[in-house]
């Protein structure tokens, strides 16, 4: 493929995302189906126009920039007074259907593959929250009540800060080749609270400092978002949880003016004047717009269909994933709910863009087992969004009936 024609395929991309979420209105199929179909079809399962080492030694960054990205928007986006409001319902169906995941999903992994355990475990870790990217989207359009939204859009959120942290202290352990569960659990904590301290001292830091020195400077929004590459880059040179300090770093500034009621605070910021406005928001989802758009793209070409036994594995892994929500959200939500909005909440387990690219990391870093890692996840982001789509519009279809 020429250079030039490299070009235009990128730009047409991006024209044919933007038409697929306006077609969502219709279809009720997620952007992200049509993505990834259209990695398959021109990559080596079908055209073979393209294939996952096209990208060469770039593959590696471009992941950890979606990576670093997602994190950073994702913090951003979480609002301390929102998760307040609904955060007792919202917390206990995030944590029991994270649970249930990563129990059912790493179990029957590993009964069928010979994955060892520390993978199966890493694999559920990774799916077991929900796509932001998906959920939403057909909240909105199923127009549900206010609470039930409310609570399946902080259960994404929660769902997908929770996936990355316990998924990164994972990985980290893989990495060093730990084994010991305990262990493994007490570096997990030691990591989250060092990163996490970091992160924040850096937000809030950084947001006094542009206040402070660079408040007549041009394009700062594209500072802040640099700080988090560096933030994440030192974190990494120092063997520090990268992610979560950039997660972190996104909730400081998202939420500064919350933390700028602290007395000491008071004396170096100016509240309003630090708070991210809409303009910063946006640049923020439209560069993580972009990414995504290729990145789904690059799980449709990194798709082997050839080995039908993972894929067989994940069909399964999927459906119990499925079913197992289906008894979860019996005892997690009100029986006064309506029965709409129940079945609507039971069905929301789709798997996204955090999941496809934490799972890509294990064979980024030439870890044993990431090809299978990255297989196995792959096709479970893409049967579920299909089976949550398939599920939604057939709920929809039925309330119509009666």
């Amino acid at each position: 493929m020429s250079v030039s024609t490299a070009i235009i395929a990128l730009g047409c991309l991006i024209f044919l995302s933007h038409i697929f979420n306006a077609l969502f209105a219709r279809t009720k199929i997620p952007s992200v189906i049509f993505l990834i179909c259209i990695g398959i079809f021109i990559g080596p399962m079908l055209m073979n126009w393209a294939e996952p080492k096209f990208l060469g030694s770039f593959g590696n960054v471009f992941t950890t920039i979606t990576f670093i990205v997602i994190l950073f928007d994702s913090g951003t986006g979480l609002n301390i007074y929102d998760i307040r409001k609904s955060i007792g319902r919202a917390t206990a169906l995030t944590v029991m259907c994270f649970i249930k995941t990563l129990v059912i999903s790493s179990s029957a992994i590993f009964l069928l593959t010979d994955l060892d355990i520390m993978s199966c475990i890493f694999i559920g870790s990774v799916i077991g929250g929900t796509a932001v990217a998906i959920v939403i989207p057909i909240v909105k359009q199923l127009k549900l009540r206010e609470k039930p939204t409310t609570i399946l859009s902080l259960e994404s959120a929660l769902s997908s800060v929770l996936s990355l942290v316990i998924s990164l202290a994972i990985f980290e352990n893989m990495k060093s080749g730990e084994m010991s569960i305990v262990k493994i659990v007490i570096n997990m904590v030691v990591s989250f609270v060092v990163a996490s301290i970091f992160g924040a001292v850096l937000g809030i830091a950084w947001a006094i400092f542009q206040h402070r020195v660079l408040k007549t400077a041009k394009n700062m929004m594209s500072a802040s978002f640099a700080f988090a590459f560096i933030i994440y880059g030192v974190c990494d040179q120092l063997n520090i949880n990268g992610g979560t300090a950039v997660l972190v770093y996104g909730i400081a500034l998202g939420n500064i003016n919350y933390f700028s009621r602290n007395r000491i605070l008071k004396k170096f910021t100016l509240g309003e004047k630090l708070i991210l406005n809409e303009n910063h928001r946006t640049f923020f989802s439209e560069i993580g717009f972009v990414l995504q758009t290729y990145f789904f793209v690059y799980v449709g070409i990194s798709l082997k269909f050839s080995d039908i036994n993972l894929f067989i594995v994940s069909m399964i892994v999927s459906a119990l994933i499925f079913v197992g929500r289906q008894f979860m959200t019996k005892f997690i939500i009100s029986r006064e709910t309506p029965e709409f909005e129940r079945e609507i909440i039971s069905i929301m387990a789709p798997k996204g863009l955090v999941a496809a690219v934490m799972a890509s990391l294990p064979l980024q870093y030439g870890l044993a087992n990431g090809d299978e890692i990255q297989g196995i996840v792959y096709y479970i982001v893409f049967i579920s969004i299909l089976l949550c789509s398939f599920l939604a519009a057939n709920i929809k279809r039925q309330k119509r009936k009666i």
